[in-house]
């Protein structure tokens, strides 16, 4: 059986449950918000060896000899009791994190794709320029700093034409609400602002001018390259996740890259012990392609709904069930 973790409003996963039952194959998904009301989690130590069992509220229980494999999404912390007192639900919720985090490590690492601990490594963008640009990519001049000094040198070597972006990740989730930072253009009205702005530590970069957007989703030895089109909207040439709050569309087309960029797709996410990696590129308009970033957890079915590549089946074949 293959264990679907994630929460009850992933689209992703639905998209990707339908495939499993279009294949006849079985599975159990398991969203974590729940634990506590539809499943529980039963943990043994005894002597060397730990056991599990989650038991679920219609009768169903599972224990590791059942998990063939597991595919992670996007859990969220679990809700704590509606009766309890303010001051105690964080309790609450930490507690229950815990206890799935534990569940997490009983499972054996084999079964995995990909294991939320090689997530968490894999999520540093300042290593993965550093290991992306040791590897062979080209990357944009980079600048992390808060220090007004640093960011206006760097600004003013590159001429203003700078970007600048979260270090960690641009969304923030608040319940079903999402914002976004988005990647912007920054020059000499930033830096005379610069005391306005928070002072939180960014990334900047060159700003490269694009032909278009590349999203490579690596599965295994597949690599599936989509050319997102976003300079064909002024909203989007400098970061076509804008597409996510318009009304428009932008154009999707699977390309096929040089060999030699196929492979260093594949050595990065096998770098950070990765199965699945969504990788963001440039085009630039001479031809050359730039490395801007990996999500070892990123979506991806909207890209097959876009394009008709098999990213369901290379998953689901990846996984051995």
């Amino acid at each position: 059986m293959l264990l679907v973790i994630t929460n009850k409003f992933d689209l992703a996963c639905d998209f990707f449950i339908l495939r499993l039952k279009e294949r006849s194959i079985p599975f159990l998904r398991l969203n974590t918000e729940d634990y506590g009301n539809s499943f529980q989690i039963n943990i043994s130590l005894a002597g060397y060896d730990a056991s599990y069992e989650i038991n679920f509220a219609d009768g169903r229980l599972v224990t590791n000899a059942d998990i063939k494999a597991v595919y992670f999404r996007q859990p969220v912390s679990p809700d704590a009791p509606h009766d309890l007192a303010e001051s105690d639900k964080e309790f609450s919720r930490r507690e229950a994190r815990e206890i799935l985090r534990s569940l997490w490590r009983l499972i054996n690492h084999g079964k995995w794709f990909n294991h939320p601990k090689e997530l968490w490594l894999a999520s540093n963008k300042i290593e993965q320029l550093t290991i992306a640009q040791r590897l062979g990519f080209k990357i944009p001049d980079t600048c992390v700093s808060m220090s007004e000094l640093t960011v206006r040198n760097f600004i003013e070597s590159h001429e203003g034409q700078v970007v600048c972006k979260a270090v960690k990740h641009g969304f923030l989730r608040q319940g079903l609400d999402v914002q976004i930072a988005t990647t912007q253009r920054v020059g000499s009205e930033f830096l005379n602002q610069f005391g306005n702005y928070a002072q939180v530590p960014m990334i900047f970069q060159e700003e490269i001018h694009k032909a278009f957007d590349v999203r490579v989703t690596v599965v295994g030895d597949n690599v599936f390259a989509t050319a997102i089109h976003s300079q064909q909207h002024p909203q989007t040439i400098v970061d076509w996740r804008l597409l996510d709050l318009q009304e428009f569309d932008i154009e999707h087309e699977a390309i096929k890259m040089p060999a030699h960029l196929d492979e260093l797709c594949k050595q990065i996410t096998r770098y950070f012990n990765l199965k699945y990696s969504a990788i963001d590129l440039i085009k630039t308009v001479q031809g050359e392609y730039f490395f801007l970033e990996l999500n070892p957890n990123g979506e991806w079915a909207w890209i097959e709904q876009k394009t008709g590549y098999p990213i369901r089946d290379a998953i689901i074949d990846c996984l051995r069930v």
